[in-house]
């Protein structure tokens, strides 16, 4: 860790960070996903901050190379975005191994009674999986494998017309269609979605009731999370927020991004009065639609591997969580 110098940041405001450094770092990074950008990472801290940030800027010489975007908590130290974030990892360039030997060993001399790093969401692909392990046993750190979940996705560029023209998908389509006037929006500025953010709400509210995954959005801290990124966002291309109306009511919705020629089913809604029509599909088609039409390579269908993802998946990522802890931590609790 010779060559490497680490400084603790003010917080996202700090003088050093902006938007092409932290863009500049991102590229040159393990993965470049939407939950690592900074309008990402700064609105999920204001919104959800839980104990004490912890920004760690590691340097080579006089070139930064790498931000730990990390917060503690009774202990533990996070990934900035644990939780409702689908993938996360560090920003910037952690292949040298004094880098990241010098992010954790900072984040575990500035953590009041350390215990340990969980590290959520680490996509396989990324090596940082294989860079953490590789970390913890130079540090004499104890490092476990806690939790994998698959992330299927849709490669368009192989399957794009096919995957649209899936009998289901028109079928259900069509029943809309023939028995009224269905209507698809797609808002992309805050002006048009802010309004129609409550009724999204509502929705999902009554589509998840009375089932054992109550919506989020009975919590108002995730309604305003939701308005914060629509006002972080809107302005930089990224958001999509999808509209299906049908004979002029709304019967379904979808809250989810465009990035990096990748379009993120992120949050989506049907009236569940309709449940039988199966509004959804018709949904997905629209959004199918529409990430052709940006001409995306991926539909990143997101975290889980239900049943009606595995219908039209082509492949499927895996992220892990990796659980990095003190050896006397573990001890202690035997």
């Amino acid at each position: 860790m010779n060559n490497v110098e680490t400084h603790v940041l003010k917080g996202f405001h700090d003088p050093i960070i902006n938007d092409d450094t932290w863009n500049g770092l991102l590229s040159n990074g393990a993965v470049n996903v939407l939950f690592l950008t900074l309008p990402w990472q700064r609105t999920w801290w204001a919104n959800f901050a839980r104990g004490d940030l912890l920004l760690i800027a590691a340097y080579k010489g006089t070139s930064l190379v790498a931000i730990a975007p990390f917060f503690t908590d009774s202990g533990m130290v996070f990934f900035v975005g644990s939780g409702g974030s689908d993938y996360l990892d560090f920003i910037g360039n952690i292949s040298d191994p004094d880098v990241l030997d010098a992010l954790l060993t900072t984040a575990r001399q500035k953590t009041s009674n350390f215990v340990g790093f969980r590290f959520h969401h680490v996509l396989d692909k990324s090596l940082t999986s294989k860079f953490i392990q590789e970390s913890a046993e130079r540090l004499r750190l104890k490092c476990f494998d806690e939790q994998s979940l698959a992330a299927p996705f849709i490669d368009l560029d192989q399957v794009a017309e096919s995957v649209i023209q899936k009998k289901s998908l028109v079928r259900h389509q069509r029943y809309f269609e023939r028995e009224g006037d269905l209507d698809v929006r797609n808002l992309n500025s805050v002006e048009e979605i802010m309004p129609r953010l409550e009724i999204f709400f509502s929705q999902h509210i009554k589509r998840w009731g009375g089932t054992s995954y109550p919506s989020l959005f009975n919590d108002q801290k995730q309604c305003r999370f939701y308005e914060h990124i629509v006002q972080a966002m809107a302005n930089m291309g990224w958001l999509r927020f999808t509209e299906l109306i049908w004979n002029d009511n709304p019967i379904a919705f979808h809250f989810g991004f465009s990035y990096q020629k990748t379009f993120l089913w992120y949050k989506p809604s049907f009236d569940i009065d309709l449940a039988r029509r199966s509004p959804g599909e018709v949904l997905i088609r629209q959004l199918l639609f529409a990430a052709i039409n940006e001409e995306v390579s991926i539909f990143d269908l997101g975290l889980g591997g239900e049943p009606f993802k595995q219908r039209f998946a082509t492949g499927s990522e895996l992220v892990r969580t990796w659980g990095v802890y003190a050896p006397e931590a573990l001890t202690s609790k035997q």
